[in-house]
């Protein structure tokens, strides 16, 4: 009798721990995993010309790719379909634009270029057959370069680019806190031109952040640059305007 109740009270105590261990391990499914953000990406200010520069003078000698792509590019391509040359106005393309099916500029196409004035963009797209720099098969590629006509001295901010970027970040802290909360945050320009006369003129937002405050904020900030600017000049030394463009929000095109 006695070893059956012993045998009876073993039992029960091995239910009641399980039982136990049951109700205090929380299953898998009941636990609630904590969400972990992304990390930001951060915020970017920098300014400069619009695309890489070219200068007017490499522009009136310029009569083929080579004058545009880097040269081990231009050792690559075995063959052309099209050569797209196109103006591009306020970050978006024209109807500015003229075709060649070689390498050498077509006469419409240096029309364009040499009617081009200072601080116009343009993308030149050869759509071709290239050797692979991995493989070495034949391939087709594309290559499209976009570049900014810019004049033989350019424009300069007296006291310096960290200068320029130093004010625009210190004053625009509020607003720049607020718009990288948001998940819409986008690549911004903003468009401006120091004139003949080392004013600035002609502020635009090209590119919007997704945030109208700071793109406000940054408007009103490149009127009130404190520092001066030194004009840009053409070959001749003629003093002439010169479009600038401040990136900033996320990094990208």
């Amino acid at each position: 009798m006695k070893k059956s109740i012993l045998i009876l009270s073993s039992a029960i105590a091995i239910i009641s721990l399980s039982a136990f261990s049951y109700l205090t391990t929380p299953k898998e499914c009941n636990i609630e995993k904590e969400t972990v953000k992304a990390p930001k990406l951060p915020f970017f200010y920098d300014y400069g010309t619009r695309f890489g520069g070219i200068t007017k003078t490499e522009i009136q000698n310029a009569t083929s790719v080579k004058d545009f792509f880097p040269e081990e590019h231009v050792k690559r391509i075995v063959s052309y379909k099209k050569l797209s040359l196109i103006i591009i106005e306020k970050e978006r393309q024209t109807d500015k634009r003229a075709y060649s099916k070689g390498p050498k500029l077509s006469a419409a196409q240096r029309k364009i270029l040499l009617a081009a004035d200072y601080s116009t963009s343009f993308n030149l797209r050869a759509d071709c057959i290239h050797r692979s720099p991995e493989t070495g098969e034949l391939e087709e590629s594309f290559y499209s370069p976009h570049l900014t006509i810019v004049p033989e001295k350019e424009v300069e901010y007296i006291e310096g680019k960290e200068a320029l970027l130093s004010f625009l970040i210190e004053n625009s802290k509020k607003e720049k806190k607020a718009a990288h909360q948001l998940e819409k945050l986008r690549p911004a320009k903003l468009h401006f031109t120091v004139t003949n006369e080392g004013k600035v003129a002609n502020v635009y937002i090209g590119n919007h952040s997704g945030y109208e405050p700071i793109d406000k904020k940054l408007t009103e900030l490149i009127y009130k640059l404190p520092g001066k600017w030194q004009p840009a000049e053409n070959a001749k030394g003629e003093k002439v305007d010169q479009e600038l463009v401040v990136s900033y929000g996320l990094e990208g095109c």
